[in-house]
């Protein structure tokens, strides 16, 4: 039954490695885009001004990051193999606060982003 379990651990370990190993590969060679990852769009603008670094974005990717790393963390440093470590009870909110802030500045771009473009184009006149 051992030699079963480590025959398992083995072929997982090679799954992640590779899978990780084939993101990389294409994230350097450029098959997969990342090309305005963290660039916004606002509803209601012309086509060559509606873009803009989007500061909700760049907060919900250092938090999931960080989460994600922080609980690897506490993976590799669990005392009790074989069982994964709880989740720290505050993480639910900070994470969903998170995602509250990006959905946020999503439904202003999208709503309230392009009334000022309306008004300063008026003006401009």
């Amino acid at each position: 039954m051992t030699l079963l379990v480590q025959l398992l651990k083995l072929e997982i370990t090679i799954f992640l490695v590779a899978l990780a190993g084939t993101v990389a590969i294409q994230l350097l060679t450029g098959q997969i885009k990342t090309t305005g990852l963290l660039q916004g769009t606002i509803s209601g603008r012309p086509r060559d001004n509606n873009q803009y670094v989007s500061p909700e974005r760049i907060q919900l990717l250092i938090f999931t990051l960080g989460a994600g790393l922080h609980y690897l963390s506490l993976v590799l440093t669990n005392p009790n193999p074989g069982t994964f470590p709880p989740v720290p009870q505050n993480w639910p909110a900070i994470v969903g606060g998170s995602n509250v802030i990006y959905l946020a500045g999503k439904a202003y771009s999208r709503w309230l982003g392009g009334a000022g473009s309306k008004n300063s184009k008026e003006s401009s006149e």
